[in-house]
């Protein structure tokens, strides 16, 4: 049974049920508007659940589809939806990854065929029906992660919570956002993290978990966690811990053994970001398996 919930007069959501530790309790797909709606990221192939979706929401028709990434959580009902209902599908391309020179762990996550109508540009404003939305490239935790702010309806500035940006999984209010690199990129991410510290809108809504409705508080202790991570691993590196595997069993103590594998490459996205600002070096590339050492000029300054 499809549980739509009233979130604002203009915005509705329904939780997809594929609850996990990666998804929390499950894909937030959002409905915008009334009679002509826009639907963001259908979520998942789950039998029956599309179908359950369209006609729980007749005598309106669904007119466009807005996907904030290509992950397999996200877009693959996209077609489907498509299919039934003649909407057309929006994003910033296709499934991509940030380099080739490394092994991809979370190629099966990624929805490789993946193809959108529209492809849209980073700060391009589009309407849909009589919604309109910016796009807001948001990558890092996919290579074509992009948001959605809802700027105006009926032409109208929106007011209170539907002066809204929908940030797919760029922040979650329940855990923070895995990035792993080839898929994911740690300096994008975080470029777009402090980007978003201005951005004017009251709530944004996550794929995964509630609303946030502190977003500037939300993303300062995002980025506070993520120099947090950093300054972990940097006090490795001063100790001569060079191994990302003896890293993960110091800085993540209590870990659940499942995420065990998501902490390493976090941890290895973390070592990209202070390679990409020369602060370490590598003996054998971006590896899991390689040895990390601080950069000769960074031993007596980082975090002294």
């Amino acid at each position: 049974m499809i549980k739509i919930k009233q979130i604002s007069p203009h915005i509705r959501r329904v939780t997809c049920p594929n609850p996990s530790k990666f998804t929390f309790k499950g894909t937030n797909c959002f409905i915008i508007g009334q009679n002509r709606l826009t639907i963001v990221d259908p979520g998942p192939i789950i039998e029956g659940f599309i179908p359950q979706l369209v006609a729980a929401l007749k005598p309106a028709k669904i007119t466009h589809i807005l996907i904030t990434h290509s992950h397999r959580d996200h877009s693959p009902a996209a077609a489907e939806l498509k299919a039934l209902t003649g909407a057309k599908t929006y994003a910033s391309g296709q499934h991509n990854i940030y380099r080739t020179d490394i092994d991809n762990p979370f190629k099966n996550s990624g929805d490789w065929d993946f193809e959108p109508d529209i492809i849209l540009k980073d700060n391009q404003t589009f309407n849909c029906d009589n919604h309109t939305f910016k796009a807001i490239q948001t990558d890092g935790h996919c290579y074509n992660h992009m948001a959605y702010a809802l700027t105006h309806i009926d032409k109208n500035p929106t007011q209170d919570d539907e002066n809204c940006l929908f940030v797919g999984d760029h922040i979650m209010g329940w855990a923070s956002t895995i990035v792993a690199p080839p898929d994911g990129n740690m300096s994008r991410y975080m470029h777009n993290l402090y980007k978003l510290q201005t951005a004017p809108y009251n709530v944004f809504y996550s794929a995964h978990g509630a609303a946030i409705t502190k977003p500037k508080t939300r993303i300062d202790e995002l980025i506070k966690h993520r120099l947090s991570r950093e300054a972990e691993i940097v006090d490795c590196l001063k100790q001569g811990i060079g191994d990302i595997v003896e890293m993960v069993k110091i800085n993540y103590p209590k870990l659940d053994q499942a995420l065990i594998g998501p902490a390493a490459m976090s941890t290895l996205a973390q070592l990209e970001w202070l390679i990409d600002k020369n602060m370490v070096v590598s003996d054998a590339g971006l590896t899991i398996d390689a040895q990390y050492r601080l950069a000769n000029e960074a031993k007596n300054t980082i975090y002294s």
